[in-house]
């Protein structure tokens, strides 16, 4: 078995970062979005980006966008500053998990 990951993997762990940095987050507000999207994330993680190539290289630039984006809201004092700079990464998240929630699968 290979032992590359998958995009279902780094599904699984952005959900778990998600709720780490939720737990270690000062701000209210980015701290229910992000259990929010784990919470959306976990159960759709078989069926995200399921074996493509692309689906994988995608969740691949994500997850490292998400280790910048933690730091830089690490760095925020003010709740405006770590929304401003959170809500780029969750709507293309969000736009993301749209699409698999809506995509049909034809077998051909």
């Amino acid at each position: 078995m290979s032992e590359e990951k998958m995009g279902t993997h780094y599904v699984r762990e952005m959900a778990e970062s998600f709720r780490k940095i939720a737990g270690q987050t000062q701000f209210p507000v980015i701290k229910e979005k992000l259990l929010a999207l784990a919470d959306e994330m976990e159960p759709l993680a078989g069926k995200l980006f399921f074996k493509t190539q692309k689906g994988t290289e995608d969740m691949q630039a994500m997850a490292a966008e998400l280790g910048d984006l933690n730091n830089k809201l690490n760095a925020c004092a003010q709740a405006e500053a770590a929304q401003s700079m959170c809500i780029p990464f969750f709507m293309k998240l969000e736009k993301v998990i749209e699409h698999v929630k809506t995509m049909r699968v034809r077998m051909t």
